[in-house]
């Protein structure tokens, strides 16, 4: 415990600097684009659109507690801001090897910044669409006084992942292909366009087979926690709660031992 709490003391340490860096990720981003940070929603809402012309063509899904569109937004947002992550965060070491090369610091602070320049659009986008739901839905209720922990738990679980495959691409280069190839599988392994009551309904002897992998997954609890709270005004299921955690505790101990045992070496890789 005594040297969790060094570590995590030392990352605080250098808070200026994630901060400084998190801002300059955010700002080079949509520093040519015309629209700006106006892509931080326009985003997922072209998805939306896309999304559920196609699938209103196709399907039609009930019993969702919400306008489809709506559906299909609140997975996107928290989706979109863990792909994003993730996808940019697993080759920011690499790229930032001049850096890492002068300055001494902790490495893992170059793919925390990362997360926490996309967690700014994610809080942004959440904003914006946030009173969409409460008005359409009537879903306001004392249950959004619990939005901040999917938020939390979220952030938490993006950095603990992105840090840990940021550092496995310093040494395995094959890393940032595989986790783009790995999050489309994993886009469509989770209920983001589809409720998951389909996957039991469309098949009931795979779903007796693959259901306790497929409850598995770590975003389904996040995107099931969003939902519930915005679109249903209901509190979170323990279980989507005790995933979330003990995901985060077990990427985020890999996360910490990695940088523990290869973060002295890293620079000779770069």
């Amino acid at each position: 415990m005594a040297v969790v709490v060094r570590y995590f003391n030392q990352i605080f340490s250098y808070r200026e600097l994630i901060l400084n860096l998190a801002i300059k990720d955010f700002k080079v981003r949509y520093k040519s684009a015309t629209l700006g940070f106006l892509w931080m929603l326009l985003n997922p809402v072209l998805q939306m659109i896309v999304l559920s012309v196609v699938f209103s063509l196709i399907v039609r899904f009930e019993n969702l507690g919400a306008p489809y569109p709506l559906f299909l937004l609140c997975g996107l947002i928290p989706w979109n801001f863990l792909s994003m992550s993730v996808s940019a965060g697993s080759h920011s070491l690499v790229e930032e090897s001049n850096l890492v090369n002068k300055v001494y610091f902790p490495r893992e602070i170059i793919p925390i910044s990362t997360v926490l320049g996309h967690f700014i659009n994610f809080i942004t986008a959440l904003i914006l669409f946030f009173p969409i739901p409460l008005f359409i839905c009537k879903s306001l209720s004392w249950s959004l006084l619990f939005l901040p922990i999917p938020i939390i738990l979220l952030l938490m679980f993006t950095l603990a992942l992105t840090s840990l495959v940021a550092n496995l691409d310093v040494f395995y280069r094959d890393t940032r292909y595989i986790v783009d190839a790995l999050i489309l599988v994993w886009f469509y392994a989770t209920p983001i366009f589809y409720p998951i009551h389909v996957i039991y309904s469309v098949s009931p002897t795979l779903a007796g087979k693959l259901g306790p992998i497929f409850l598995m997954n770590p975003m389904l609890g996040f995107i099931e926690m969003f939902r519930s709270i915005l679109l249903l005004g209901q509190f979170p299921e323990p279980m989507h709660l005790l995933l979330a955690t003990g995901w985060i505790g077990v990427l985020g101990a890999i996360a910490i031992w990695l940088y523990h045992k290869r973060g002295p070496v890293m620079a000779d890789y770069l």
